[in-house]
């Protein structure tokens, strides 16, 4: 059998969300619900799935590419027009040579495969309707299915989920280059060939993501499915419906409670599972978070507000003490889903796109960063070049030092967990035998050496400010939970792992600040650690030449 996702996205289904999207990439949990479909057909063991695209079909490309993420080989049908659902098959029929099963791109099917297909081969006709019991408010249209599995005029009334089966033959009921429905022209002429149109009623999970209210049961089917899937003892309450196979993007740090990477959450927040929270997102002082929440990625929830059986869209920012419940919440509305009632939001202190001068950690992290490591690569270029230039003779052609480190966590390419790793670059200091090079030890001592770390920052490889870049034999005695934590920071060439230990500390010492730093940062106390390495730097220089074995203690760690 062959599959065929149409994603041509002819039709604004779901305002005000497809406003800015195509309705394809409509976010089930912070994920493109069309990534749930292919992930359900690549279960039922599809290799190769065809995609028709037509209206903002590129970004559709995009975010899929070829599809090795699942598994699959994605094959993109692009219309240069509109033909409507059955024209659609009509312009990737030469790639149609087989019974073939048909997708919406913007709907969430958790279908049976293997039980639709056998029904459609147990039947032998040429057509399969993939139908559902209705869904009140839908607007999915409705059609009765006869006493003989067959669609009639009279019977079992059953909405129309948008998926068929189909003989590739259909495609000659199809006129070339026309605008024709599948349910509205396909299934009469072949009806009206003579041949019969089957139907099967599908009994797993549908939504139609046709109305706000179909969009926030949606989120809160895959969230309780999960939850319930993890944590049985703790999930009593939520939706009856349950899809069969809850496939979320974050891990889960707690039961019921998934984090992104990158994130910042204050030690305040008072979170009820279940809970989805994407990455880059930042949690603020004395939020709650109220069971049934998703937040997407980039969302910043500031501090004191409330968020409770409410789903906030992908870079928004909720101000400060505000109060949202069971709402969808974009960066300029909030939609209440039952009524589908959207009001707009223009104060940009209530709601804004995260990113603005209201988002604060994530766009001024990344501004400081880029900025703030060129400024001080252009000041310090003078004595970085005679820096270079002593390294370059004493080191006999080898001026830079590269050290393998490790820094935040990351999923690798085949989804398994993972550190990231880079060389850090420093001035060698050193022979191979561990002597000092000619005015090695005296950068050493000054941490001249460490200037060429600027580089890294400009790369990407740390930030200014975060946790030590560690030895990988140092992260493989990190055996603790609670020593995990640091790994959701990125590593920095300062933090307060400078600012609160000494370069002889043991490495609990180093650990126990890194895991402080991690859990209550924010961009405020990052810039206030940037702007106090300068005068830290200078009285760790001086406490080495008055007090030699000083050392900063375990119980010092929290007293910034």
């Amino acid at each position: 059998m062959q599959a065929i996702i149409l994603a041509t996205n002819e039709e604004r289904k779901l305002p005000p969300l497809t406003d800015t999207m195509p309705g394809p990439l409509i976010p089930v949990i912070d994920r493109p619900v069309m990534a749930m479909t292919v992930e359900i057909l690549a279960r039922s063991g599809q290799k190769r799935i065809l995609i028709s695209l037509y209206n903002q079909g590129g970004s559709i490309a995009a975010y899929f590419g070829s599809g090795k993420h699942w598994g699959v080989d994605l094959e993109y049908v692009a219309q240069r027009e509109s033909w409507g659902s059955a024209g659609s098959l009509t312009w990737a029929g030469r790639l149609l040579d087989q019974t073939f099963l048909v997708m919406p791109g913007d709907a969430l099917i958790d279908i049976d495969v293997a039980a639709a297909l056998a029904f459609h081969q147990a039947h032998g006709g040429p057509a399969t309707v993939i139908l559902h019991s209705p869904v009140p408010g839908s607007r999915a249209p409705l059609r009765h299915l006869g006493p003989d599995a067959q669609l009639a005029e009279t019977g079992k009334p059953l909405s129309v989920t948008g998926a068929f089966i189909f003989e590739p033959n259909v495609i000659n009921h199809i006129p070339g280059r026309s605008k024709l429905d599948i349910l509205d022209d396909l299934l009469p002429a072949i009806v009206a060939a003579g041949e019969p149109v089957y139907g099967f009623q599908m009994a797993d999970y549908w939504s139609p993501l046709d109305t706000l209210a179909s969009f926030q049961e949606a989120q809160q089917v895959v969230l309780y499915s999960a939850f319930k899937e993890n944590a049985p003892e703790m999930s009593a309450e939520g939706p009856r419906a349950i899809v069969r196979h809850p496939s979320l993007s974050s891990r889960q740090i707690v039961p019921g409670v998934w984090v992104g990477l990158n994130h910042s959450i204050h030690p305040s927040v008072k979170i009820a599972a279940p809970v989805y929270i994407g990455e880059n997102s930042y949690i603020g002082r004395e939020v709650e978070i109220g069971a049934g929440t998703v937040i997407g990625s980039n969302v910043v929830i500031d501090d004191e507000a409330t968020v409770s059986g409410s789903t906030i869209m992908s870079d928004t920012y909720v101000g400060q003490l505000l109060k949202v419940e069971g709402r969808i919440v974009t960066e300029k509305s909030i939609s209440e889903p039952e009524s589908g009632e959207t009001t707009e939001v223009l104060d940009p202190f209530l709601l804004s796109r995260a990113g603005t001068q209201n988002e604060g950690p994530n766009q001024f992290a990344r501004t400081l960063n880029t900025v703030v490591a060129v400024a001080l690569i252009a000041i310090s270029s003078p004595p970085m070049i005679l820096f270079w230039i002593i390294a370059l003779i004493s080191s006999v052609g080898r001026p830079i030092a590269r050290k393998s480190r490790l820094g935040q966590r990351i999923t690798n390419a085949d989804g398994s967990p993972g550190l990231y790793t880079f060389d850090l670059l420093n001035f060698q200091t050193r022979r191979r035998n561990g002597g000092y090079l000619p005015g090695g030890r005296w950068m050493e001592h000054w941490e001249f050496n460490r200037l060429p770390e600027l580089f890294n920052v400009l790369r990407g490889d740390m930030d200014l400010v975060g946790v030590k870049p560690l030895r990988p034999e140092d992260a493989d005695h990190l055996n603790e939970e609670w020593h995990q934590k640091r790994h959701d920071a990125r590593a920095g060439m300062t933090g307060l792992w400078y600012q609160e230990t000494d370069p002889s500390s043991d490495l609990d010492t180093v650990i126990i600040a890194d895991v402080y730093y991690t859990a209550t940062r924010t961009w405020r106390s990052d810039l206030m650690l940037f702007l106090r390495t300068p005068s830290i730097w200078a009285r760790r220089h001086l406490r080495r030449h008055t007090t030699p074995n000083a050392l900063i203690h375990v119980d010092n760690v929290g007293n910034m």
